[in-house]
């Protein structure tokens, strides 16, 4: 084997092996490890003690954040979080830690049957014969608030992304269509005081959005409204926020929700779609990996799919829509600036 060939194959197994990275994350996060190290030296006794954890085991979990650089051992042999392993404290501003929890939990359970969904296109909650929806989270709350919670971690970055490439300086009610417990919506009112909003989501979204709309102090100016986009959406915004929605579903609801934006949107009024746009042909770069992962989560989630910029076009045009403007952002994100086709109404769409 020569060293080219010794390159690739140690590159792959790298891949491979790199499998046990995100349950030590979890074990981490689920022993509450972040919050007990805090910025502080703590002894394997101490920390075992606080963690009701086997203290050699726990040892050599520590040594396994280690060396991923969540902390750090020091010479007396205690431990301390480092900068990143902060970011798995509940209560650090840009916290990961219900993303990690969610992420080697329900989504780990799905990915273990990819193969499944690959062979029959279906999502791991029709092959279970469950709702291929998010209606069982309002019977589930613990199922909806790490998941609400994971949500708002990945849309905190996001909106700052956001407020960064779009100007919202005329928008004076802004309604935000499946926005969750509100981040993305917080941020745009904080960062315009003259705007008022809507907050749009089913009802274990809804309830748990208070708190992240007071923290802002922006409560008093938004209205929370529960509701299925599937029905209706709340009319009379002159801009409508659709962040992380449209992956979710196939083009056939798809259509539903954006021709259910179109009838609620008054003339002038434009819709920020806001998703990673898959790139025409796959490659090998960070972002093409990031497309290609949330693409298959949303195959095995709810059928959904990531769409390119082409795919994007053609789904609006069936609710009479067309893509005005597209602004990239910082991250993976890009922000689709929609408008309704003049003359056209939207089509009448049946669930």
């Amino acid at each position: 084997m020569d060293t080219r060939e010794a390159d690739v194959r140690l590159r792959l197994l790298r891949l491979i092996d790199a499998a046990w990275i995100p349950h030590a994350i979890r074990a981490a996060c689920s022993l509450r490890l972040p919050e007990l190290l805090g910025q502080r030296q703590n002894g394997i006794e101490t920390l075992a003690a606080a963690s009701a954890t086997h203290a050699p085991s726990l040892r050599r979990l520590l040594r396994a954040l280690a060396s991923l650089d969540l902390c750090q051992e020091n010479e007396d042999g205690s431990y301390r979080l480092t900068a990143m392993g902060s970011l798995l404290r509940e209560d650090a501003p840009d916290s990961l830690r219900a993303w990690a929890l969610l992420t080697v939990g329900p989504l780990a359970q799905r990915f273990a049957e990819l193969e499944q969904s690959v062979r029959t296109g279906e999502s791991f909650r029709v092959r279970h014969q469950r709702a291929n929806d998010f209606s069982e989270m309002e019977s589930d709350r613990a199922a909806a608030t790490l998941f609400n919670r994971a949500m708002s971690d990945l849309t905190r970055r996001v909106a700052t992304e956001v407020l960064s490439a779009v100007d919202f300086s005329a928008a004076r009610r802004i309604v935000d269509v499946g926005g969750g417990h509100g981040e993305l919506l917080a941020a745009v009112l904080t960062a315009y005081p003259k705007a008022r909003g809507v907050l749009f989501d089913l009802t274990h979204a809804i309830e748990g959005a208070g708190a992240v709309l007071e923290s802002a102090r922006v409560a008093d100016r938004c209205a929370r409204v529960a509701g299925d986009f599937f029905a209706a959406v709340p009319a009379a915004g002159d801009t409508y926020l659709l962040k992380s929605v449209l992956h979710d579903w196939d083009d056939e609801r798809c259509t539903l929700i954006l021709a259910n934006c179109r009838r609620a949107m008054a003339p002038g009024s434009r819709l920020l779609v806001i998703e990673r746009i898959a790139p025409a042909r796959a490659g090998n770069s960070p972002l093409d990996q990031s497309v290609a992962r949330a693409d298959l989560n949303m195959l095995l989630s709810l059928g959904g799919r990531e769409r390119s910029e082409a795919e994007y076009r053609a789904l609006f045009a069936t609710a009479a829509l067309e893509i005005k403007d597209i602004s990239p952002t910082a991250g993976e994100f890009q922000v689709m600036s929609v408008a309704a086709l003049r003359g056209d109404v939207a089509p009448d769409v049946l669930t």
